[in-house]
């Protein structure tokens, strides 16, 4: 065997033994950082709380979400018994409920029931308690608003109505507008949650005779003060009641000083409190009005585009003065210069530009040689036109003045005539030709004349 070939296996060698090891090595470590089977219903609540994969539900269905009361753990029942308990405080046939979904959200401790029937959605959010095996457990449903809605917030506005309410009130005061949701904040809040099925929320809403400004809505990070895990309130865990500290999450006497702990972010802060970086969810920033409506943002642009179109008018101004001889007018020349300048000393040294200086260099940057020949065009075409236009103008007018010359026809009232108008003498019954007093005559020419005259 040549040397080359042995140095080369001997090389080999080692690297096989070390990726060994390593693998070895690699799976020590996760066996022994394996954590324990839990034994507790508690620890197995934790772990399954952990869990951040859910499933997608239809977009367009209905969804009516179930928020169990304190201390009712979710996670201790399975979708199927959840599913049957709804069915059966419903008053529906499982025939009939049978295409409807339920699906578990273990972080918050809630569940979802998804329907794509209109009738059903009634029925599933009158339920406030479910028997799960065979203890009656209370629960605050409510529907879900669209996937689509945009939700906007009213202050100071809620005192003590309920939901149907608010929402009634809210769509008789503001036809226009489609509101799908109203609720209040909570009994702490005298906020008011609304949701509209538009693109951007309105700048006000009507609601018992006063105008409230909306504002958009920042969903803030919910975090339990008592497992001190995120995804969930303290109302609303399924863990029992611990004996900690709100602020730092450890168990000592209450005059006891600590250094609070956020459970969002960890830094020595307390929950919830304003200055933390992580209070609200991602995506979203603090509350603030809605952007400007979009009309009002075409107009601005319409105006500033008419007032960048005018041409400038300070090169044209500067060629077309002319200086009279005499102090007088020498000075009168002199005082509109330095006022200028003095005034485009004073804007230079706050920051600000001017209109005729902001007006000119878009002009000037904007109009180049073609924008140029094609207003020349415009301009001779126009030009034109006005003399074609004056030329038919003259021509009606002349006609006009033909026609006002001629004078009418005039008829004299003795050459009327009788062809049509007066009957034939002979023909009426008991006409006396024998008088001797005068009366018309005909002509050959048709015309009435006279007889003894």
């Amino acid at each position: 065997m040549p040397e080359h070939a042995r140095r080369d296996s001997s090389r080999k060698k080692p690297k096989e033994r070390s990726q060994v090891t390593r693998r070895q090595l690699t799976k020590r470590s996760k066996t022994e950082s394996a954590p324990s089977v839990p034994s507790t219903p508690d620890d197995t609540a934790v772990m399954r709380l952990n869990s951040k994969r859910l499933p997608r539900l239809p977009v367009d269905d209905f969804k009516i979400v179930f928020r169990p009361s304190a201390g009712a753990n979710l996670a201790q029942y399975n979708d199927v018994e959840l599913g049957a308990a709804v069915v059966a405080n419903s008053g529906l046939h499982s025939a009939v409920a049978e295409e409807d979904l339920v699906c578990t959200n273990l972080p918050k401790n809630i569940f979802t029931v998804c329907t794509s029937c209109a009738d059903r959605v009634s029925n599933y959010a009158k339920i406030r308690e479910l028997t799960l095996r065979g203890n009656k457990l209370a629960f605050h449903v409510y529907i879900a608003p669209p996937a689509g809605a945009r939700p906007g917030i009213i202050y100071r506005a809620w005192n003590g109505e309920s939901p149907q309410d608010l929402l009634r009130e809210l769509r008789r005061a503001n036809p226009i507008l489609l509101i799908v949701q109203a609720r209040d904040m909570g009994r702490t809040s005298r906020s008011v949650l609304i949701h509209f099925m538009a693109e951007e929320l309105p700048p006000s809403v009507k609601m018992f005779g006063i105008l409230y400004a909306v504002f958009n809505f920042c969903p803030k990070v919910e975090a339990c003060l008592n497992c001190r895990q995120v995804g969930h309130r303290r109302d609303v865990c399924p863990l029992p009641n611990r004996l900690t500290c709100s602020s730092c999450g450890q168990k000592h006497p209450e005059d006891h000083p600590c250094t609070p702990q956020c459970v969002i972010c960890g830094d020595a802060h307390t929950t919830g409190d304003s200055a933390c970086k992580q209070h609200f969810q991602r995506g979203y920033s603090r509350p603030s009005r809605p952007p400007q409506r979009p009309q009002q943002e075409q107009e601005q642009h319409e105006f500033k585009l008419e007032k960048e179109s005018f041409p400038s008018i300070q090169d044209g101004n500067r060629g077309s003065r002319s200086k009279s001889p005499g102090r007088k007018s020498g000075s009168k020349g002199k005082s509109p210069g330095r006022s200028s300048s003095q005034s485009r000393d004073l804007d230079t040294k706050s920051g600000k530009v001017s209109w005729v200086e902001q007006t000119s260099c878009s002009c000037g940057t904007s109009f180049d040689s073609k924008e140029k020949s094609k207003t020349q065009e415009t301009i001779e075409r126009l030009i034109r036109e006005n003399q074609e236009l004056k030329q038919q103008l003259a021509l009606v007018l002349e006609r006009l003045s033909t026609l006002a010359a001629v004078p009418p026809a005039s008829s004299s009232p003795l050459s009327i005539s009788l062809s049509n108008t007066e009957p034939d003498m002979a023909d009426q019954p008991g006409t006396d030709f024998t008088d001797s007093s005068p009366h018309p005559a005909k002509n050959n020419d048709g015309t009435a004349r006279i007889i003894g005259e």
